[in-house]
């Protein structure tokens, strides 16, 4: 029989922080069961927890041994001197398995702690299953999402592609789908323990549902337990990822995006192998998981911290002072000039590796980005793309697009890009069709070619309500330079603002149009937002990411949190917007001119 069944809410009261409400979660769970303990984990909370706990943490609380719910029986031990906490999502599968593992008794206590909410119904099978009065404690708990940093968090859903269709279009997958988010999102405010204003996108259907959903779970859910929350001047606001593509389409600059954007981060992990080994790969055959595999998290590591929202120029500045302060004080003589000097001198002066800690780790990424830029030059590329988006030029930009189409230094898939951002800008311009021709004749196939037109039915003007190429933006240009140290990045490259910061300007200066950005009836109030929730249905960016870790610098700002279905690169979004033409097709684009190209890194 089941001894109790609540539902949970971090203990402290917070800030828009999802890392300490989670941590306070996590911590409750592993000091409240006592003694040596088994974890078992799903393949989803496997992954929320590794970006709030590290595997030598989970140790430190006696826990004995890992193991996931959907492991093979045969290898499960029986542990019957035990406990057991299972810490998994409440999905139709991990609700059977666990019904089984309780008929099964392996442990001798079991603590279960689900991340969403569960059916009445679904209780009542557990307490028939446990016949020996083995559940000790069955919880509710909100942390049904993934935490990049403090104010960052992902459903970790690629694709949402399907819910761009009309609601009424819908199968039981797409409902499905729409389940996910709408879970993961409402997990993540209940975690805050805020009942915020909501605002959407009016244009969207999808931002609608949503909305109205949320709205109506909310309410219930506070007039069960309206202890457990706080009305505050919160306002949730849903995005839809159709109103601005343009800002997924971009070559990035700053040094989380750009890892994200040339490799790839999932998790907060990067494996070089997954990118186009640009490190001595010779001297990196017989290295483990753990040496080609890097953590890039600001709570780990200070140095990534402070840098991750630095120009690639002012990153390599701040690697070279760190490495001029220790060989000072080593009395060394080194020439640094470049990043593969910066390379040189880890590997000849052992006490940078131990003083630096993490700093190694940034000098190998450091030099793996400066090589990804200059053989696929992309400062000659991102150039055009930023004058693109951040001028009308209309003349001017057809030629330069044309220029880079013939250029053979530069990579089919950029040049796909720019045709794409050429296109989202003048979408009827008749130049388009003969821009395709060239990339045809590069060897561009019609699956690829087709990516253009997808992009324009995704999220072309038609799908948009607001002024995506607009130059209003919420700061001023001259406040957003850089100090460039290298002469090859200076901010010409970073002008571009995403368009979400119009919305947000609108919003502090109590401009935003109702019609335009509805609101629910659920704690609606007139004065200026003291927190901002920011959700894009369709996946977010890095280069978002950073825009809000520089606001939540500045004084006298709303705290803002940011989240998405996914955290996209330019890969990953055109992978989803490949759906629109054909299923489990995905086309590969590659300049064979390039004896470099890894057809991996080049997958949509």
């Amino acid at each position: 029989m089941i001894q109790q069944q609540t539902r949970g809410a971090p203990q402290k009261k917070y800030t828009l922080n999802l890392l300490n409400s989670a941590t306070d979660y996590i911590d409750r769970i592993l000091s409240e069961v006592s003694g040596m303990k088994c974890l078992i984990l799903d393949q989803e909370t496997i992954g929320i927890i590794s970006l709030i706990y590290s595997q030598s943490q989970i140790l430190k609380k006696d826990v004995y041994l890992m193991e996931r719910i959907e492991a093979n029986a045969s290898t499960k031990q029986k542990l019957q001197h035990m406990k057991v906490i299972f810490l998994i999502r409440p999905t139709q599968e991990n609700q059977t398995l666990l019904l089984q593992e309780i008929k099964d008794k392996r442990f001798c206590e079991y603590y279960i702690f689900f991340t969403n909410t569960l059916s009445n119904f679904y209780i009542e099978q557990l307490a028939e299953a446990d016949e020996s009065d083995l559940i000790k404690q069955l919880q509710e708990i909100y942390l049904d999402y993934y935490i990049v940093q403090p104010d960052t968090f992902t459903l970790n859903i690629p694709s949402t592609i399907a819910l761009t269709k009309s609601v009424t279009q819908w199968n039981s997958k797409d409902e499905q789908l729409f389940q996910r988010v709408l879970e993961g999102l409402s997990a993540t405010i209940y975690s805050l323990r805020r009942i915020p204003m909501i605002r959407y996108q009016g244009s969207s259907e999808i931002c609608a549902k949503l909305a109205q959903r949320i709205s109506q779970t909310m309410r219930e859910e506070y007039e069960q337990s309206q202890s457990q929350f706080m009305l505050s001047n919160c306002l949730l606001l849903i995005l839809d990822r159709r109103e601005d593509p343009a800002t997924l389409l971009l070559n990035q600059w700053t040094y989380q995006a750009m890892l994200h954007e040339l490799i790839g981060i999932q998790n907060n992990r990067i494996d070089i192998r997954q990118g186009q080994k640009a490190l001595n790969q010779a001297a990196s055959i017989n290295k483990t998981d753990s040496e080609n595999e890097f953590v890039v998290a600001s709570a780990l590591d200070d140095f990534f911290a402070e840098n991750a929202y630095s120009n690639f120029g002012e990153l390599a500045q701040n690697i070279k002072d760190f490495i001029d302060k220790v060989t000072q004080q080593k009395k060394e003589t080194v020439q640094i000039n470049s990043l593969e000097d910066m390379q040189k001198a880890v590997d000849k002066i052992p006490e940078i590796r131990k003083m630096s800690g993490n700093l190694s780790k940034h000098v190998a990424l450091s030099c793996e980005l400066s090589k990804l830029v200059e053989e696929r030059q992309l400062l000659k590329v991102s150039k055009i793309e930023q004058d693109i988006v951040c001028n009308e030029a209309k003349s001017e930009h057809q030629k330069a697009v044309f220029q880079m189409l013939e250029d053979r230094t530069i990579q089919t898939y950029e040049k796909l890009k720019l045709v794409m951002l050429y296109a989202l800008r003048y979408e009827n311009c008749d130049k388009i069709s003969r821009m395709k021709d060239v990339l045809r004749d590069l060897g561009v196939k019609n699956n690829s070619l087709n990516l253009i037109n997808h992009l324009l039915d995704y999220s072309g003007k038609a799908r948009r309500q607001g002024d995506l190429f607009s130059d209003k933006n919420i700061f001023s240009k001259a406040q957003q330079k850089f100090k460039s140290v290298f002469k090859d990045v200076p901010n010409i490259y970073t002008q571009h603002q995403p368009y979400f910061l119009t919305i947000l300007e609108q919003i502090l200066t109590n401009k935003i149009k109702e019609n335009e950005f509805p609101s629910t009836n659920l704690n609606q109030f007139r004065d200026r937002p003291s927190e901002i929730i920011i959700f894009y249905v369709g996946g977010t960016s890095f280069e978002e990411v950073k825009e809000i870790g520089l606001l939540n610098k500045q004084p006298n700002q709303p705290n803002i949190l940011l989240g998405g279905t996914y955290i996209h690169n330019s890969r990953t979004f055109l992978a989803e917007i490949c759906q629109l033409g054909y299923e489990n097709n995905i086309e590969v684009v590659v300049d064979k001119s390039n004896p470099r190209n890894d057809n991996k890194f080049h997958k949509f």
